[in-house]
């Protein structure tokens, strides 16, 4: 309740500072998020009801209403409010410290940006397709994850560390991060920095193999969606899911979360999770999503919460 409460502060202010967002917008974008993780919600605990019975002696999850509400509710507010920050606040910022970021990257590797070198070991269309794919379950993910962490994990303890996790990292890490870090990142920089040669390729690449995808009938979602939130940067109307920022990764620091709190329930589920952090950094590189620094800091960002939170909860 509390970090629920710590939310509700800092984001609803957000409401009335910004006049351009009407509040028929705001309500219809809020009502999806909420209705989408109250159902995600009560399909996770039947689902789960339905496993203890079937399958009596076995391990059993902890479905209690309170946790699964406030498990809901944080998800059903977080998600849209921080879409309310990213569309109508963070565009203030720009993006400032592309050059910058893309720098790092190329200091590190040699000169060469962090997509080449995902294209020169994966290039094929298929790997490519794989990719994306992996990129695109994290949403529906993030919808199930408090729910099913509450239920899976027994130790009151161990739940106040991943919901405060959870709310304190779309404030600090997608909220503060983004606007000290301001960068829209590869797949934007010709459009919204400036030209560059080495990113005006990675047009071009992804381009070429989403012409192979098609020749299979498929589509590369990836292209689909960066064109979605390109054509959202200039719309007046708050979007369920826009906004273009780039450093830190909150895909990768949020699997990063997954991973963690997997490691608590299972050793052997952490290894999974840990090889699905792998996986979502090197999609977001590939797919134009992030520089490579994008999903390091965003990472080490959620291991300096996730030890934060273990000092306060051993008070």
């Amino acid at each position: 309740m509390a970090a629920l409460f710590l939310t509700l502060t800092v984001f609803s202010a957000l409401i009335f500072i910004i006049g351009t967002v009407e509040n028929i917008a705001f309500s219809a974008v809020l009502a999806v998020f909420l209705m989408l993780a109250l159902w995600v919600g009560i399909a996770i605990s039947g689902i789960a009801q339905c496993v203890a019975i079937v399958t009596p002696g076995a391990w059993k999850p902890d479905i209690r209403a309170n946790w699964v509400m406030a498990a809901v509710l944080i998800t059903g507010f977080t998600l849209p409010l921080f879409q309310l920050f990213k569309q109508k606040i963070l565009p203030v910022r720009g993006f400032p410290l592309d050059p910058y970021v893309a720098a790092i990257d190329r200091f590190l590797l040699g000169g060469n940006d962090a997509w080449m070198v995902t294209h020169a070991v994966f290039g094929s269309v298929g790997i490519t397709q794989f990719f994306d794919a992996v990129y695109a379950i994290w949403l529906p993910m993030m919808f199930a994850f408090p729910v099913v962490m509450v239920m899976a994990a027994h130790d009151i303890r161990l739940r106040a560390r991943l919901l405060g996790c959870w709310v304190a990292s779309w404030v600090l890490i997608a909220g503060l991060g983004a606007w000290l870090f301001g960068s829209a990142g590869p797949c934007y920089y010709t459009r919204l920095v400036g030209p560059d040669a080495g990113f005006a390729g990675l047009d071009a690449q992804l381009a070429r193999l989403n012409a192979t995808a098609q020749l299979g009938g498929t589509d590369l979602a990836a292209l689909h969606f960066q064109s979605l939130l390109l054509a959202g940067q200039s719309a007046t109307e708050l979007m369920p899911a826009g906004g273009i920022s780039a450093m830190p990764s909150m895909h990768v620091a949020m699997a990063t979360l997954f991973a963690l709190a997997a490691k608590q329930i299972a050793r052997p589920l952490g290894y999974i999770f840990t090889a699905y952090v792998i996986l979502i950094w090197v999609a977001s590189i590939h797919l134009g999503w992030h520089y490579a620094i994008d999903g390091i800091v965003g990472s080490a960002m959620m291991v300096g919460l996730w030890k934060l939170s273990g000092k306060f909860v051993a008070r």
